[in-house]
């Protein structure tokens, strides 16, 4: 059949109905800014060592935890959560809870960031975050991801990356309002993160951005603390940790060369300071990782 042949048929048939787009732009936006970056996915079996004697500690990383078999609490406030076999939960980072140790536990953990500015996690601004049940699981379906070739491969990490991003999806209310909260607090900053992933390292000094953002640094501080809950030395500590995880994770360098690249004046020092974020020492938090 010719073209014009075509065109007459299809002009015939009548015009096509009007379509319309089923996703605001406001909604992609969000979505094609708001970033999930997975860090590390571990397992472990814990024992009474776990069990914090009532002492509210905190993460900066979010968790999700997946247990495999035993029975351990978290506390947050007066909210006491069950961690049982066959579901799956959400910890949220900086949010301090005490562990309680009921019986021995097998725990897959996944630990992740958000990101919406360079650096700057919108979860952190959730003023309702708290430990939550996300999802019931068949445990044998998580099992398989103690197979270390299993984990190596990028298709089945990408899929875990999306399921995290489901379970935001359905276990964090009003997502829209928690980012627009967020983008309106920080965006008076943005060319402070901006200089900050530019410059970033153990050197940098408060007064520098306070130089960025043009006022002094008790104005800056006070400014800062104020719009983004966050002291100005908190963010750049809680920055550089996450630039030194991803180093220690996703590089064979020493940990002296990691502190050299980012700028600490010895690797006693970076260690010391790594320790009092994480818990334990950057050459032991890699080889946990890699055992």
């Amino acid at each position: 059949m010719k073209q014009d042949e075509k065109c007459e048929r299809k002009a015939g048939q009548g015009a096509m109905p009007p379509s319309r787009t089923c996703l605001s732009s406001h909604a992609l936006l969000r979505v094609n800014t708001f970033r999930v970056h997975l860090v590390d996915m571990y397992h472990t079996v814990t024992g009474p060592w776990w069990d914090t004697e009532g002492r509210a500690e905190g993460q900066i990383l979010h968790h999700i935890e997946i247990p495999l078999s035993g029975h351990r609490q978290v506390v947050h406030g007066q909210n006491v959560l069950d961690l049982m076999a066959g579901h799956v939960y959400f910890l949220p980072g900086n949010t301090p809870v005490a562990g309680r140790h009921i019986e021995d536990a097998e725990t897959i953990w996944v630990r992740f960031r958000c990101e919406w500015l360079p650096g700057v996690d919108p979860l952190m601004d959730w003023p309702e975050r708290t430990p939550c049940i996300l999802d019931s699981t068949d445990t044998s379906t998580w099992r398989k991801w103690l197979d270390q070739k299993w984990g190596a491969n990028t298709n089945h990490a990408l899929e875990l990356r999306s399921r995290i991003e489901h379970w935001l999806a359905e276990g964090v209310p009003s997502l829209d309002g928690i980012i627009d909260r967020h983008r309106e607090a920080h965006a008076q900053f943005e060319a402070v993160f901006e200089f900050v992933e530019a410059k970033l390292g153990a050197d940098l000094r408060v007064d520098e951005l306070a130089n960025v953002y043009g006022t002094t640094p008790y104005t800056f501080t006070r400014v800062f603390s104020s719009a983004t809950k966050s002291t100005p030395k908190a963010y750049l500590n809680r920055r550089l940790n996450l630039a030194a995880i991803q180093l220690i994770i996703g590089s064979d360098l020493s940990m002296k060369e990691i502190a050299y690249r980012l700028r600490f004046s010895d690797e006693f020092y970076f260690s010391r300071f790594f320790k009092k974020l994480n818990g334990v020492a950057p050459s032991l938090y890699r080889k946990r990782l890699r055992a």
